[in-house]
């Protein structure tokens, strides 16, 4: 039977999704065979186009023809055909090449349509060829009856959810809820029961997150992939050499790969990407290890996973040279082993990313730039092997490989040359850029005039509106959309925002967020123009919703803890900052932030641990009032924000504050570490604590216009009761001399202090009180003095 007329089983299903038979399946349908051959445009001609014809003359709407045949035929195969067919066709024309100038007739009609639809109130990046193919392979995938014929059509929409996406200028917030929950239907069908499929599906979910920098729902589909493939990454060192003339070998970083399991099955590709050479004077073209290095065979399908793991740690960590140096072996691996198009692609794509700042590498970029663009457009490789595993790659589309190589050229100096590629590709805020550089600054309005002569675009409007500082450019756009355009709202609000007018900003940054709530740096402005006029609430919105988006900002999550705590809402503010501290580990004043929250909701423990961080961080860092409710909470045994006493901080606080007093010589450093020291209830700590104040009593008495303040007159008068206290308390009756000499010292410096304080004829009973206990204790003093002499 020839399975072309029938329905197919979803071994069919999983070939396809695949792109390859991995057994020998007989009387494979002839539409497969030309999928899996790259042979897209006459499955779509040969399946769907007589329908589609046919019914042309009676119904205008695409979608409503397609509808209709589809409900009133059985030939749902050849629909499913149809749509992945269109897909990959889509594919290759803007991704994998070679592109194919000749149109499919009957569908180039829909092009203006399908570039409406699919830009979603903004625009599709311009250089998009034959959009009709993504938009018919939507408008398939999303029919209900297909679905529910075919449980892999809602992961094909998935993939044409993913392409959609790259073809827009901004990400949306539309299709990216629209996608998460194809992701939760896919994960439950019965197909993932095959493990290359769920490894697929995992790696493809993580790329979709990826896509919109939600870091943490990305590590945990890539993890189950990883455990699906049981990998185990980890960065080893061995000795070798990084330059042509080293003579000392140090210990280089390397990715160590161990697989416990048979590697998955694919189809090697014979003619991948070449990776440029490195033509430096000094700098090897790689690493020479001295050390033997064992090297695990790998299959494309576990590169797929290193390289996906790569792209998840560029997007988290933040750019530095040692975050470059710990990722790239991810990457390198990939490089110098894979037989896969797409990943070899893909991954010499990342390097040019990686390596195009650095000065010995710069050129090589821009030799590898040149390279890949000519293996778009170079027929070698077979269309059917540039597909393999191209959802699960992370490859960009042709025009962003093009952007990447002119700002190569731009970088080193080739103005014109660069202008020449970011004109074609319609770049125009980097063509403004470059008739900057170029000193021309009045082409760049001229530039985007002439632009909009030929066609106005909200884009264009917006720029224009930048270039001019015209509001009303923005309105022109914003009435241009229907009303509906972000973009046109966003750049209004930018245009008051930069300007500071931020009461004026907000309304525009606010309308364009609801529009498309996935603006991370349009939350991240209304967050701070809230801030700036504290509306307390809307910048606790702003900044809660940016930090959803982009977790990786310490600024953010501390701007939204000041919010929280504007608002009362301590608890919310230390989590906050809690993300905070996780974000930027060596920023102490967000340590300090953290510090004062914990010490506001009772959290003792972390108070002790935030401080000891920004000594580490600061070397020296003094705050009376948060030592003085820590120091309070142990003395009076208070319980914690767990309900825990306070009182077993004790030697943790000794610890801190040992510290501290090497640190800083402050006698409200010194008088506490005393409060502490008495606690601990021994004769030696006793003298300890008596000696602590001491020290705090010469600190707080060195100036010698003390006694003209009144704060800090009482503050003195306190420091000496208690050092009255604790010298009665420590002079042992049966060492004499030792007594003598400990209350002689005490005599002396209340005897000093009190004559000061009466010098100033201070007349307040604030001073008058402590003062005269002052005399009590010199009183006691001297008579224990004078007992000891009658001995």
């Amino acid at each position: 039977m020839d399975a072309n007329k029938g329905e197919i089983d979803e071994t069919i299903e999983i070939i396809l999704l695949i792109n390859f038979s991995i057994n020998e399946v007989p009387n494979l349908p002839c539409d497969v065979r030309n999928i899996l051959n790259g042979n897209y445009e006459d499955v779509i001609n040969n399946t769907i186009s007589a329908f589609i014809i046919k019914e042309r003359n009676n119904h205008d709407n695409l979608e409503e023809i397609i509808h209709k045949v589809m409900s009133e035929t059985n030939a749902h195969h050849l629909w499913l055909y149809a749509g992945i067919a269109s897909l990959l066709y889509f594919t290759q024309c803007n991704w994998t090449g070679p592109y194919v100038d000749e149109d499919i007739d009957w569908l180039k009609a829909e092009r203006h349509k399908a570039f409406e639809k699919l830009s979603l109130y903004d625009e599709c990046n311009i250089n998009v060829q034959k959009p009709e193919l993504l938009y018919l392979s939507k408008m398939i995938f999303s029919n209900i009856d297909l679905q529910l014929k075919y449980k892999s059509c809602i992961w094909w929409l998935l993939r044409a959810n993913l392409l959609h996406q790259h073809i827009l200028d901004e990400n949306l917030g539309t299709i990216f809820e629209e996608t998460e929950n194809l992701i939760l239907r896919i994960d439950s069908l019965s197909l993932l029961e095959d493990s290359l499929c769920k490894l697929l599906f995992n790696l493809e979910a993580a790329r979709f997150y990826l896509c919109f920098r939600r870091i943490q729902d990305s590590e945990k589909y890539l993890d189950q992939a990883q455990n699906i493939a049981n990998l185990t990454l980890t960065l080893q060192g061995a000795m070798g050499k990084r330059t042509k003339y080293q003579l000392e070998e140090k210990s280089q970083l390397y990715l160590k790969v161990v697989v416990n399991k048979n590697i998955f099955p694919t189809i090697d590709c014979e003619d991948t990407p070449i990776s440029a050479t490195l033509d430096d004077a000094s700098r090897l073209e790689y690493i020479e290890f001295s050390e033997h290095i064992e090297e695990t065979q790998l299959g494309a399908v576990e590169e797929a996973v290193i390289l996906t793991k790569y792209t998840q740690l560029q997007i988290c960590q933040p750019k530095h040279k040692l975050t470059r140096e710990e990722i790239s072996p991810y990457m390198t691996k990939v490089i110098e082993n894979t037989k896969n198009w797409s990943l070899k692609m893909a991954s010499l794509y990342y390097r040019c990313l990686l390596e195009r700042d650095h000065f010995r590498t710069a050129e090589r970029c821009l030799k590898q730039g040149f390279s890949l663009e000519k293996e778009y457009n170079n027929g070698k490789a077979p269309v059917a092997r540039r597909i393999d595993l191209f959802f699960v790659s992370g490859m960009k589309p042709i025009w962003t490989l093009r952007e990447e190589v002119a700002c190569q050229m731009f970088h080193f100096d080739m103005v014109k040359a660069a202008l020449e590629v970011y004109t074609k590709l319609g770049l125009w805020e980097k063509v403004i850029t470059c008739y900057r550089r170029l000193d021309l600054n009045h082409k760049a309005a001229e530039i985007i005039q002439q632009e909009l002569s030929k066609k106005p675009t909200v884009k264009l409007w917006c720029m224009l509106g930048d270039v001019t500082g015209d509001v009303s450019h923005y309105k022109t756009a914003w009435r241009l959309s229907g009303e509906s355009s972000s973009r046109a709202q966003r750049q209004w609000g930018y245009h008051y925002f930069t300007r500071k007018h931020y009461v004026e900003a907000i309304p525009h940054l606010k309308l364009s967020v609801e529009l498309n709530n996935i603006q991370e740096d349009a939350w991240f402005r209304l967050g701070y123009a809230a801030l700036l006029i504290e509306n307390w609430n809307l910048a606790a919105t702003a900044y809660r919703r940016y930090c959803a988006l982009e977790p990786s900002n310490f600024e953010a999550w501390n701007n939204l803890a000041k919010a929280y705590i504007k608002t009362g809402d301590l608890a919310r503010a230390r989590k906050s900052l809690e993300d905070a501290v996780k974000c930027d580990y060596d920023r102490w004043e967000v340590w300090d932030n953290f510090m004062v929250v914990n010490t506001d909701l009772g959290h003792f423990s972390e108070v002790i641990r935030c401080y000891h961080r920004i000594l580490d961080l600061k070397g020296a860092h003094l705050d009376v009032q948060v030592l003085r409710i820590l120091t309070d909470a142990i003395v009076n045994d208070i319980s914690d924000a767990n309900g825990n006493p306070a009182s077993r901080l004790l030697p943790k606080s000794l610890e801190l504050f040992g510290r501290l007093s090497v640190k800083m010589d402050n006698a409200h450093i010194w008088r506490m570490y005393a409060q502490l020291a008495v606690l601990k209830k021994t004769d030696v700590d006793d003298e300890k604590a008596a000696h602590y104040l001491q020290k705090a009593y010469r600190v707080a008495t060195c100036d010698p216009h003390w006694s003209d303040n009144e704060d800090q007159t009482l503050y003195v008068l306190e420091l000496c009761c208690d050092l009255a206290q604790a010298y009665l308390r420590c002079a042992d009756p049966d060492a004499v001399n030792k007594k003598r000499k400990m209350l002689g010292s005490a005599k002396l410096s209340l005897q000093k202090v009190a004559k000061e304080v009466k010098k100033r004829e201070w007349t307040h009973s604030s001073i008058l009180e402590p003062l005269a206990k002052v005399e009590e204790y010199l009183t006691v003093v001297t008579n224990d003095l004078d007992e000891i002499k009658l001995i």
